[in-house]
């Protein structure tokens, strides 16, 4: 079966986990590329048929005209990764997800919250299935590893490290992440970031020799009163190899979302058997559950010692135990992508 995605590859590689353990054939491209040898349109994030870019009402005519073509041929599927772009405050992109839901097919949910929640926002004779994101387990595999010690002049020696993987994507996340680190009972710890201010874009008039004031005037002005040797913030995505090495390097994994309804950066704690602190949200509470991992309510009163619990949980769970590997089976790239394959193969012959 042909496969094709509308858009550009996204720089995370939690889909390239399921295309390993496909059998089927993956296209991405412009959403003009399509021809009728496709089964299936799978759409994994919206905004990025129009790179990212908000798209102006000719544009979403020519969206509409082509998803028509589709329908004639194809099934339309959606990933709900999530029901609106991270950075889009002022839902710009909402006439985007409207018509996108307007003329989808089935729509493959990451957990129950999402299935229970959005299921009305689509056609009547939409299928539905709830299939998890999958565990990273092409990164246990690392052919060429990166020190992120030695490459930020860094010593991770006597110190908690607390890790924040991903782009902080509001300055509500940067703060949820600056109480969740001063929380911490733990002595001399650290922080890093890599992709700290990723929702805080530099000026353009601002001239290329003046940006390191810039960061360091944004750093003082969000990061008040952590000291320098207390944090270390990046302002790109990090590369794998390097994110492998600190993320095994890590004490605990910080998930900094609160309106999400997913994250892959709980899948990547699972991956690497990591102490996590998750937040109260979406369908993270779902998988978190079943694992029995605690989660962080962020509208409780007493936060800390809620903090403190999470803490004292991860202390003496066990993730060398037999229930806890059988539960990771679930989430594996090849049994997510069988379940990719069956529900496509049900849209296709319940034509």
């Amino acid at each position: 079966m042909k496969i094709f995605i509308p858009h550009k590859k996204d720089r995370n590689v939690y889909f390239d986990e399921i295309i390993n353990y496909s059998k089927n054939e993956f296209s991405f491209g412009y959403f003009k590329d399509y021809d009728s040898s496709y089964s299936i349109v799978n759409i994994q994030f919206p905004e990025a048929i129009f790179d990212l870019e908000i798209p102006k009402k000719e544009q979403l005519m020519e969206l509409e005209a082509e998803m028509r073509k589709w329908k004639k041929k194809s099934k339309i599927v959606l990933t709900l990764n999530d029901d609106k772009s991270h950075y889009d405050e002022e839902n710009k992109y909402g006439d985007l997800f409207k018509l996108i839901n307007k003329y989808i097919d089935g729509v493959i949910h990451l957990g129950q919250y999402s299935l229970k929640s959005y299921k009305d926002n689509f056609p009547e004779k939409c299928k539905h299935v709830v299939i998890f994101h999958p565990l990273y387990e092409s990164l246990l595999i690392n052919s060429n590893p990166v020190n992120f010690e030695e490459k930020f002049n860094l010593d991770f020696k006597g110190k908690y490290v607390v890790t924040a993987i991903g782009s902080i994507r509001s300055l509500e996340e940067v703060k949820l992440l600056l109480k969740i680190f001063k929380g911490l009972p733990q002595k001399n710890k650290l922080l890093i970031v890599p992709n700290m201010f990723n929702f805080k874009q530099k000026p353009n008039f601002i001239p290329y020799r003046f940006r390191k004031i810039y960061n360091y005037w944004i750093e003082k002005r969000y990061c008040f009163p952590l000291k320098k040797n207390q944090y270390l913030f990046g302002y790109k995505f990090i590369d794998y190899d390097l994110m492998v090495d600190l993320v095994k390097k890590t004490s605990v994994l910080a998930i900094p979302r609160m309106k999400n309804l997913n994250s892959g950066n709980l899948f990547l704690g699972v991956t690497f058997d990591k102490h996590m602190i998750i937040p109260k949200i979406g369908n993270l509470t779902e998988v978190a559950e079943l694992f029995g991992f605690p989660v962080l309510d962020i509208e409780q009163n007493n936060f800390k010692k809620s903090l403190l619990k999470i803490v004292k949980v991860n202390e003496c769970y066990s993730r060398s135990s037999n229930n806890y590997q059988e539960l990771k089976k679930r989430f594996s790239p090849f049994e997510i992508a069988k379940q990719h394959e069956l529900f496509f193969n049900d849209l296709i012959k319940n034509n």
